[in-house]
């Protein structure tokens, strides 16, 4: 009979430290939350507001000259939409400073063109002069009547010049696969200055951003009510896509 009774309290004493040691041990550790989607909000802003570029034969839209300015344009463009930094583009925070103010919830498409890209020199070093014209024609603003036109054309100059810099790795990029944004750094290795141009003539810059880009109407009103939202057009020529090397 005491044998029988044994068992029982083997089993008893056995489950019971089998429990404290269970409640002694470490709990696993929970896996860390996933990383915040760094270009959410851009492509978020993506679908309500697009930019489309155009430019006179003989410039390429990819050249890293052109890629900078496209960048730093369309980032103040997309913060005065947002006024979410996390709109504006990688890198641009080391070139510009974007400042607070309310935002301009505009949607639509901006249509910049390119009109002038100049080698120049400037305090004695060789700088690239790009005047663009930013016709918002095709952009308006909610209101409680619908949508209303609130700006007809821009005009952007700006001074590129390269930075005293050491190169890292090469960026790979696949221009065959494009999306609306860029996932790397364009404005790596250069320095941008917007500036005043104050020429004047028929034939300069601001004279053709006033009088002869196509979308561009004299008859129509700087502020109009419209009877729908403007049409997102797709981005041109967006930007190519960063490959990443897992080697």
């Amino acid at each position: 009979m005491k044998h029988a009774t044994r068992t029982p309290i083997r089993l008893i004493i056995t489950a019971t430290l089998a429990a404290v040691i269970s409640a002694c041990a470490p709990a696993a550790t929970p896996p860390p939350p996933p990383e915040p989607d760094r270009f959410a909000a851009l492509e978020s802003d993506a679908q309500v507001m697009s930019h489309r570029w155009t430019a006179p034969d003989g410039i390429d839209l990819d050249a890293p000259e052109l890629q900078v300015a496209r960048g730093y344009i369309e980032s103040e463009n997309n913060y005065d939409r947002t006024a979410d930094p996390l709109t504006l583009y990688p890198g641009y925070n080391d070139i510009a400073h974007a400042y607070k103010s309310q935002p301009t919830p505009r949607t639509g498409t901006i249509n910049h063109h390119i009109l002038e890209v100049e080698p120049t020199t400037h305090l004695g070093r060789p700088v690239t002069e790009i005047h663009v014209c930013d016709v918002l024609m095709q952009t308006a603003m909610p209101t409680d009547a619908g949508w209303t036109r609130m700006e007809t054309r821009l005009y952007t100059s700006l001074r590129l010049q390269p930075a005293d810099w050491t190169a890292g790795s090469p960026t790979i990029l696949d221009y065959d696969n494009r999306r609306p944004y860029p996932t790397w750094d364009v404005f790596g290795g250069w320095e941008v200055e917007r500036f005043t141009d104050k020429r004047m003539g028929y034939e300069d810059p601001w004279s053709i951003c006033v009088t002869g880009m196509p979308e561009y109407n004299f008859d129509t009103p700087i502020r109009e009510q419209l009877a729908a939202a403007p049409v997102v057009e797709p981005f041109y020529p967006g930007w190519p896509t960063l490959v990443v090397d897992d080697e």
